[in-house]
C-alpha cells in the first residue's frame, strides 16, 4: 500500500495540467500552501491553506535545528532565507518526479528546495539541463536559463551554463536567471516590466548555503536588492544567487530535528522536475 504522503501526492498530481514554460503556469487551482505537518500525516491532510509570512518563519524556526538560521529579508517583504552552514550540510540534486516528503522522510534529508523548470507536467518533464548521478537526463537549453546549479561531493556551486560539462558535477540542474553574480546585482531595472512571481532561489556563500522563498509575487530586481542589503546587514559573503522555477512550482520544506513535524511552503506531495536536497554531513 502506498504511504499516506504518496497517496496524497498522486491525487494532487492528477490535477496537473500540460504546460510550456518560460515562467510556470499553475499546476493546481488551490493557492500555494504553507503550514506544518504533524507526523504521521493523516490521509485527510489538505494543502490549501496559507500561514502568514511571520507564521511560516516562526514554524521554520521551531523545527529544532540549532544551526539553521531563518531570516526575513525585510519586515514587510514576505521573503525569507534559511541559512545552513557549509561545514554541517551537504547538497545534491534529485529528479525523476522527486517528491519533497519522500526526500525528507524516506531519504533523510533535512531541507529541500525546488523546483527546477518544467516543460510538461504530466508526466513531469524537466526543461533544460538535469544531471543525476553523473548521467544527463535532460540536455541543456540553449536560451533563457543562464546558470547551472551543481553538486559535487556534497558541495554546491553556481556557474554559467556555457562552462558546464558532464564531468564537472555529480548532479546538476539548469536554473536562472542569475540574481547576484560575483557578489553584485545581475538583474536590470527593466526586469520590473515583466510580471512578478512567487520565487524560489538559492545562494552560495563563503560559510553558508541559503535557501529562500519570496511568498508574495516579487520582481527579481527587487529581490536582488533585498538580498544584497541582507548580506551587508549580516556580514555574509555571498557570491552567487540563482532563481529557480517559481510561481506554483516554488517549494521549501524542513523536517523537524525530531522527525515529528515538517514545516513547508508549496505542496510537498507534488512530484517535481527536480529539487535541491540538503542533508547533514556524516560525522567523522
Amino acid at each position: 500500500m502506498a504511504a499516506p504522503w504518496r497517496r496524497a501526492g498522486l491525487a494532487a498530481f492528477g490535477l496537473a495540467l500540460v504546460a510550456g514554460c518560460e515562467e510556470q503556469a499553475p499546476r493546481f487551482d488551490a493557492p500555494l500552501a504553507s503550514g506544518v505537518i504533524t507526523l504521521p500525516m493523516p490521509d485527510t491532510q489538505r494543502f490549501d491553506g496559507r500561514l502568514s509570512a511571520s507564521g511560516l518563519v516562526a514554524a521554520l524556526r521551531a523545527s529544532g535545528h540549532a544551526d539553521l538560521e531563518v531570516s526575513p529579508l525585510a519586515d514587510d517583504a514576505g521573503a525569507f532565507v534559511v541559512a545552513m552552514p557549509r561545514t554541517g550540510f551537504e547538497a545534491t540534486v534529485l529528479g525523476g518526479g522527486a517528491v519533497a516528503l519522500d526526500a525528507l522522510l524516506r531519504d533523510g534529508h533535512a531541507l529541500v528546495l525546488g523546483s527546477g523548470f518544467t516543460s510538461v507536467f504530466n508526466p513531469v518533464v524537466p526543461l533544460g539541463l538535469l544531471q543525476l548521478d553523473g548521467e544527463v537526463a535532460s540536455e541543456p537549453a540553449r536560451h533563457g536559463y543562464t546558470r547551472v546549479l551543481g553538486a559535487q561531493d556534497g558541495e554546491l556551486a553556481v556557474i554559467h551554463v556555457g562552462t558546464w560539462h558532464q564531468g564537472l558535477f555529480d548532479s546538476a540542474l539548469q536554473v536562472g536567471p542569475g540574481i547576484v553574480e560575483a557578489g553584485r546585482l545581475d538583474i536590470r531595472p527593466t526586469e520590473r516590466q515583466r510580471p512578478a512571481y512567487v520565487r524560489a532561489f538559492v545562494a552560495t556563500c563563503r560559510e553558508h548555503y541559503l535557501a529562500g522563498i519570496a511568498q508574495t509575487p516579487m520582481h527579481l530586481y527587487d529581490l536582488g536588492q533585498l538580498l544584497l542589503a541582507h548580506f551587508e546587514r549580516t556580514g555574509r559573503s555571498c557570491d552567487e544567487v540563482a532563481n529557480l522555477s517559481g510561481d506554483r512550482e516554488a517549494l521549501l520544506a524542513v523536517a523537524g530535528a525530531d522527525r515529528r513535524t515538517i514545516a513547508y511552503f508549496g505542496n510537498p506531495t507534488l512530484p517535481k522536475a527536480s529539487i535541491v536536497a540538503f542533508r547533514r554531513r556524516a560525522l567523522t
